[in-house]
């Protein structure tokens, strides 16, 4: 059987739609809620046989047809020597101040070395799967990176972000570039690993106008991803204004959230793209009979050609039943029937 994720990245013709889920070996599942009344964040991502359980247990409950990497976008943060720590509220980081305060910051790491633990659960994991089942590997991208790194608590806004851009444009650039090099380097060691495929979460550059979107953004997503030696797949939060932008960043797959149709986002790009999505994760928390009527929709607006990966449209969130979940991939296997 061959591997339905990577056809379709391919615009080869599949004979069904592929399924995963962003997030999707997150809160929702009441085993990991279990797992973590034990364990800590960090240390389900540093311990192998964690990594590779939480991992696995999406896979294990339905038929999904990848399984994307248990970590965060965060750590290559922490391997630059920025301050982390994983909170029962989410991750805090000590912001830098200034100008200076980022200069103590290192500019590069060694994924071999600093990621070494995301690296061996990806190989550990490549192993145990059959290779119909793709693996993923991610990261953030450099602009979201970044507005992390000097937002600590992010705004909505990005108002910190936004005035290191105005008042220390050279300074923002010069970190743009560092993290475009280091996270290249860091998704392609995930591919030598053995990812079939990566995704570069690029989530806060949809709150960029179209100009600094290419000004701050794309070009640095663009690098990064020149580095990668499989497939990638590139996701932007708010991506409708920017679409055309978006659609020359070099990947071969653009995730895309439900605030754009499927139909409507391929009429408006330049060229053909496979596209990933782009359920509300919200959706999920309709009756059954309407999850399927909005998934059916969802692959239609999308048409009957090959290149659309089934997903949500950002990541699946704790309050989803499971047997939501269950429902929204029965379903797409069921639209796929018609094929």
């Amino acid at each position: 059987m061959s591997n339905l994720i990577l056809e379709t990245l391919a615009l080869n013709p599949t004979p069904r739609r592929p399924v995963w889920i962003m997030r999707q070996a997150g809160r929702y599942l009441a085993d990991f809620r279990k797992l973590r009344e034990k364990h800590s964040f960090e240390e389900v991502n540093n311990t192998l046989e964690l990594a590779v359980q939480v991992t696995l247990m999406p896979i294990k409950k339905y038929p999904l047809d990848a399984a994307i990497i248990f970590s965060d976008i965060l750590f290559p943060l922490k391997a630059l020597g920025a301050g982390l720590a994983f909170t029962e509220k989410g991750p805090k980081l000590d912001a830098p101040k200034s100008v200076e305060d980022l200069k103590k910051l290192r500019t590069s790491f060694n994924p071999q070395e600093s990621t070494s633990a995301i690296l061996k659960t990806i190989s550990a994991v490549r192993k145990e799967l059959p290779k119909e089942k793709a693996v993923f590997g991610f990261a953030g991208a450099p602009f979201t990176m970044l507005a992390y790194l000097l937002e600590g608590d992010l705004t909505r806004e990005l108002k910190v972000m936004k005035r290191w851009m105005a008042e220390h444009p050279k300074v923002v650039h010069e970190w743009l570039q560092n993290l475009a090099l280091v996270t290249g380097d860091y998704l392609d060691a995930q591919a030598n690993a053995g990812a079939d495929a990566v995704q570069l979460f690029d989530t806060w550059a949809g709150v960029l106008s179209p100009e600094d979107y290419e000004t701050f953004a794309l070009p640095y997503a663009r690098q990064a991803l020149s580095a990668v030696t499989v497939p990638s797949i590139y996701y932007v939060n708010g991506v409708a204004g920017i679409l055309q932008q978006v659609s020359s960043v070099g990947a071969q797959c653009l995730s895309i959230d439900w605030k754009i149709s499927l139909g409507e986002a391929r009429k408006k790009l330049s060229h053909v793209t496979a596209l990933q999505g782009n359920l509300d994760p919200y959706s999920l928390l309709l009756p059954n009979h309407l999850i399927r009527e909005k998934v059916f929709a969802m692959c239609e607006s999308y048409g009957r050609g090959a290149g659309h990966i089934v997903n949500l449209g950002h990541g699946i969130v704790p309050e989803i039943p499971e047997d939501a979940v269950k429902v929204f991939i029965d379903s797409v296997r069921e639209w796929s029937e018609g094929l």
